[in-house]
């Protein structure tokens, strides 16, 4: 593989405080996706074969299609037996320290690593326990470039971990820009050698959708609404929808295609508060992780999501006006 760019060496804080560890806790950000419960679980793959001792942990809900057959795999609450071992805490995919939610209070205390490749957010460790590399697509591919650095082989099922976290994350290929597509490619070219394929993993973790979730889908495209003359379209979820798997993605996925859009919204009421996940489109220029932070949350350039108090009305009216100098200054 051609020397990267990209992937910069780990410091020798970090490799050190790995090494020295016997036990390894590995906490991911609640509401998970695939790039997070894959890479949790290759850190584990990766953590065993140096011999340490890893317990995983995810408070879920674990609602998307492709990581729901891994829950059993994590636990929800940090036993009493491992915090008295002062194990060290591994947090992947996330940018602050309440994203792993409540069930990561127990060990805030002790040493932590961050492995991600969100850009937003403040830091929760010290800066020379944390590889943030924000030009990386995934934050999977970050913790191949660990195994790599501990010289470690890479196996079939560490390699299957690490493209599905690159998959999910990447919408299976289509957010990759030309910046860093070459070095991405050939990273991901590496583990299809080990036997991956790119067909196959895609319908594993597209088929078995049942039909009612499609119609959800096309209920809430249904409720769309456009703002801005169509270049801000939004749709929402109330508390009392009855909803199956996680349609966001695929309501993004949709409307990003229609003509004019720049961002699109989705709102989902919850308990006292209301989650907004954010899309931008490529070529609108619009920094939408920017404008989540704005809001106390954080993200990608071109994906991102807050969650802020209030009736979700209110929250609507209140996003939709904050954007409109954002979304109508690229005219």
């Amino acid at each position: 593989m051609e020397k990267n760019t990209i992937y910069t060496p780990f410091s020798a804080q970090l490799i050190d405080a790995l090494k020295a560890a016997e036990d390894i806790a590995v906490f991911g950000h609640s509401s998970p996706d695939g790039d997070c419960i894959f890479s949790q679980l290759a850190c584990r793959e990766i953590f065993r074969a140096m011999g340490k001792n890893v317990t995983l942990f995810n408070q879920g809900p674990f609602t998307r299609n492709e990581i729901r057959q891994f829950e059993s795999e994590f636990l929800t609450e940090v036993p009493s037996s491992l915090i008295r071992k002062k194990p060290l805490v591994v947090v992947v995919d996330c940018s602050t320290a309440d994203r792993p939610g409540e069930i990561i209070a127990p060990l805030l205390n002790e040493k932590i690593i961050v492995l991600d490749h969100h850009s937003s957010g403040e830091s929760f460790t010290d800066e020379s326990l944390m590889k943030i590399i924000p030009a990386s697509v995934s934050t999977s591919l970050i913790v191949d470039a660990l195994r790599q650095e501990l010289g470690l082989p890479l196996t079939p099922r560490l390699a299957s971990y690490i493209y599905k976290g690159f998959a999910t994350d990447t919408g299976f290929y289509h957010f990759i820009n030309e910046k860093v597509g070459g070095e991405t490619l050939r990273r991901v070219s590496h583990l299809v050698d080990q036997g991956i394929s790119p067909y196959i993993v895609y319908d594993e973790m597209h088929d078995g959708r049942s039909l009612s979730y499609f119609k959800t889908v096309s209920s809430l495209i249904g409720r769309v609404k456009s703002a801005y003359d169509g270049k801000l379209l939004y749709t929402y979820q109330t508390a009392s929808d009855e909803v199956e798997g996680k349609p966001a993605d695929d309501i993004y996925a949709q409307l990003l295609q229609v003509t004019g859009v720049r961002v699109v919204l989705f709102f989902k009421e919850k308990d006292g508060y209301v989650e907004i996940g954010m899309r931008s489109k490529n070529l609108s220029g619009i920094d939408i992780g920017s404008f989540a932070a704005s809001l106390g949350g954080g993200g990608h350039k071109y994906a991102a999501g807050a969650k802020t108090e209030g009736k979700l009305e209110d929250v609507i009216e209140m996003t939709i006006t904050k954007l409109e100098g954002i979304i109508t200054a690229k005219d």
